[in-house]
């Protein structure tokens, strides 16, 4: 076949980039031309007979980029129509018509923020141009009918496109995200797991939670914040790992008398080293259509706490590979669970990283292979 598949970044340092970068290079090495259209590649890790088409976008502000893509990817795609038989869809920034695999649905999280916001925050919300934009962008995408065929990462996000969009049931098909085996496990985790733990000024004595994500609200840092500190243990280390900014939890972080405790590490493409520091991964987000970081780190041996919103929380058997909360923002059930994971109520690191296996990308794209040539009209 000959594949474009679409999303602004193709890289690692992201759940979905890393999503698409696995998915052109797994469909390259399988033997089909596979052309990615992108604003940032990776181009270290990119297969290099992948065809890279460059997405011009503009990188602030985020509106602007969202807008930016879209169009220019929808013209790129156009003049190049002839060149590929399907198109792989990982946004609704992407040209419409292809096989849209839907991370989340973005119209359920507003819902939900909504709900969950101060008055404050609801205002800050509505002003927020960026929201309108994706949602027009999921409508016409959706409520259209626009695409060939449709998957979704988890049960949550199918659910929520049957209630916010009335997708027939019969129309979406369910396709996890999966892992690396060979980036993320417990054999390479444990083998550098005294040298990243000095590197970062870990002492043996300390126990590290690492919180994984690109966004702080979403995901549940607060929360997590205020409960490593209400164990007040002054061993237990909160390490944050993505394109945060500290600035919003600074003040907090200084009142909580944490600021020695807290260590941002920026971006990365690395994230299994972070993993191998850890003792625990703790991530009690709001809403989450599967959460790809937490495969990783049990693929990495660390017992998992997050909620029962997250997709894959599918993957975590309760007590044993990790622990699942009712409501993650709920500061004394998320304490309580920090605290049994760190009594040691859990797994051995080998056994929860084998609970994953199944997960692996091998597994998972040879299913998203099919669905594609299936798009294509079976053609080779």
């Amino acid at each position: 076949m000959k594949i474009a598949l679409s999303f602004p970044g193709c890289h690692r340092r992201g759940g979905v980039e890393r999503v698409v970068l696995e998915c052109a290079n797994f469909l390259q090495a399988r033997g089909h031309e596979t052309h990615m259209y992108a604003s940032e590649f990776d181009e270290e890790s990119l297969h290099a007979s992948i065809v890279r088409h460059h997405v011009d976008a503009m990188t602030r502000p985020r509106l602007a980029r969202i807008l930016s893509y879209t169009r220019n990817c929808q013209v790129a795609m156009r003049a190049d129509r002839d060149l590929t038989d399907v198109h792989g869809a990982f946004s609704v920034m992407s040209p419409i018509g292809g096989v849209a695999w839907m991370g989340s649905v973005h119209k359920a999280w507003l819902d939900i923020s909504r709900r969950e916001r101060d008055l404050k925050g609801r205002l800050k919300q509505r002003l927020n141009l960026c929201h309108p934009a994706i949602l027009a962008l999921e409508k016409r995408y959706i409520v259209g009918r626009n695409y060939k065929r449709l998957l979704t990462v988890g049960g949550g996000v199918k659910a929520d496109l049957v209630k916010f969009y009335g997708v027939p049931e019969s129309e979406i098909e369910v396709l996890p995200n999966g892992y690396m085996p060979a980036e993320f496990n417990y054999a390479t985790s444990s083998s550098i797991r005294y040298e990243m733990r000095t590197e970062l000024g870990y002492k043996a004595s300390d126990r590290v939670i690492v919180f994984v994500a690109n966004e702080l609200e979403r995901k549940g840092f607060g929360p997590l914040l205020r409960s490593i500190a209400a164990l007040k243990r002054s061993d237990v280390h909160l390490l944050a790992v993505g394109h945060l900014n500290p600035a919003v939890y600074e003040a907090e972080v200084a009142h909580l008398g944490m600021k020695d405790r807290v260590r941002y590490t920026g971006p990365t493409d690395k994230v299994a080293r972070y993993y191998a520091a850890a003792d625990i991964f703790g991530l009690p987000t709001q809403y989450e259509a599967w959460g790809l970081v937490i495969v990783e780190a049990m693929a990495c041996g660390l017992p998992v706490l997050t909620s029962r919103l997250a997709g894959a929380s599918v993957t975590i058997r309760e007590g044993k590979s990790g622990r699942l909360l009712e409501d993650p923002r709920n500061v004394k059930e998320i304490t309580q669970n920090l605290q049994l994971l760190l009594d040691g109520e859990h797994d051995e690191p080998a056994a929860i990283a084998e609970s994953v296996l199944q997960y692996s990308w091998d597994s998972v794209l040879l299913r998203y292979e099919e669905v594609l040539r299936s798009a294509c009209g079976n053609r080779q």
